[in-house]
């Protein structure tokens, strides 16, 4: 039993679909070594892409009533809803055989306009898939309605001299407490 399976953007049913291509991509990070072939450690899929090839004839009549009829000519109509939909950004739902496409944005557009598109349409569109990320809101306590909130105090020990004070001399510790630098740099300062 064959079962038809109905290609269309988002309720909307062009008159031919030519050519669909389905990319996916798996994208593999990989990382230089010393020696030998770099490293793979990690890989992730890239959104999913779909171009169509679209016709569209002003000569035959519309598959759904009512649709593609707000133009003078049903090509230019599917034109502007191409345009719409690309410049809403909206997320859009694609049905083929190989496969049902959810949050799918129109990235690109390709329409000739040649002496063999005279009494219709043939487009090119690209769609990609955006990745939508889940939120959660957490309400926190209002800080007001509690006692402020403080750190605790921490015991640093007794402080032992360091290494470099306990090494100096005894004229060298005089010379900074007489002139705000050690012995040496007084000294050096006095002939420089």
């Amino acid at each position: 039993m064959a079962v038809g399976i109905r290609t269309d953007i988002d309720g909307y049913i062009f008159d031919a679909f030519l050519k669909i291509d389905h990319e996916r991509r798996l994208t593999m990070t990989d990382h230089p070594v010393e020696e030998g072939a770099n490293i793979t450690d990690h890989a992730y899929l890239e959104p999913k892409a779909v171009s169509m090839e679209i016709g569209m004839s002003d000569v035959c009549s519309s598959i759904v009533d009512g649709q593609f009829q707000e133009r003078p000519t049903r090509s230019i109509s599917a034109f502007a809803t191409l345009e719409r939909l690309q410049e809403e950004r909206r997320r859009l739902t694609i049905n083929t055989k190989l496969a049902t496409y959810k949050n799918m944005l129109i990235d690109t557009i390709t329409v000739p306009d040649d002496y063999t598109t005279m009494y219709g349409m043939k487009a090119t569109v690209f769609f990609r898939e955006i990745i939508v990320a889940m939120t959660d809101t957490v309400t926190l306590p209002n800080r007001t309605s509690r006692a402020p909130h403080k750190t605790g105090n921490t015991n640093t020990g007794t402080v032992q001299p360091s290494a470099s004070e306990a090494n100096r001399s005894t004229l060298d510790r005089a010379g900074n407490a007489l002139f705000g630098n050690s012995l040496r740099d007084a000294i050096d300062n006095f002939f420089n």
